[in-house]
């Protein structure tokens, strides 16, 4: 539906730590960072380990996913996540959802619009022509897919602007646009996955060629197929 991955599960773990130092003189770290100590490299699931009273193990567990297309979540609730719960970065902010935030907490409108826009037309195709249905709208597939009928059957469409994106049998990514990225993109707390794995996992993003909205993403390794994720026939 468009919405960014959560972070995935990470278990660190430092030995001979200042941590007792810092709760006798009544101080609480806010992070497992802010303490001293040697970082020790954990097994995925890693079990049965010895953990010393100057050991410190911190374990950073996923969330949901999001949802939607981050350009179109209000610019004021994205300040609520940036200044009053912490959960996303200024530099997240912009990256992610394109919403300017100034150093002092206050949303620049005029350059979160502009921002906005310029992205948006970055995603969109820009040679050829791009084909927009009129055909009666038969159903929403998802928050930013149509299904509408047309003279030569059913089609999957931009619920923005009516992009035809193909037979709702075949594959409507094939017809976005696409681009590629490091899975670290999607979100900045996932870890390096050369920890565990050997194949590399992308973050593959798809917009509408006609206006450069977000229409889905996918988590996969590098050399996997494009996810056929919807396909219907239909009468």
């Amino acid at each position: 539906m468009g919405g960014y991955p959560a972070t995935t599960n990470a278990y660190k773990f430092k030995q001979g730590t200042d941590i007792l130092k810092r709760m006798a003189a009544r101080e609480m770290p806010a992070d497992i960072a802010d303490v001293k100590g040697e970082d020790i490299t954990l097994h995925l699931r890693q079990e049965n380990f010895l953990q010393q009273p100057r050991d410190v193990y911190a374990v950073v567990w996923s969330a949901g996913g999001g949802f939607g297309d981050p350009f179109e979540r209000d610019p004021s609730r994205v300040r609520e996540d940036v200044i009053d719960s912490r959960s996303v970065s200024i530099a997240a902010a912009r990256e992610i959802y394109g919403v300017a935030i100034t150093a002092d907490g206050v949303v620049d409108a005029t350059a979160t619009r502009m921002l906005r826009i310029s992205r948006r037309e970055a995603n969109r195709k820009k040679d050829g022509q791009v084909a927009r249905l009129g055909g009666a709208v038969l159903a929403c597939l998802t928050d930013s897919l149509d299904l509408r009928r047309e003279q030569d059957g059913v089609h999957a469409a931009c619920c923005r602007c009516a992009a035809d994106l193909g037979l709702a049998r075949g594959n409507y990514k094939d017809l976005c646009m696409r681009r590629d990225t490091d899975i670290g993109a999607a979100n900045p707390n996932i870890g390096d996955y050369r920890r565990y794995i050997d194949d590399r996992p992308m973050f593959r993003q798809f917009f509408c060629p006609g206006c450069g909205a977000l229409i889905e993403n996918e988590v996969a390794r590098e050399n996997d197929p494009i996810l056929h994720d919807i396909e219907l026939h239909v009468r």
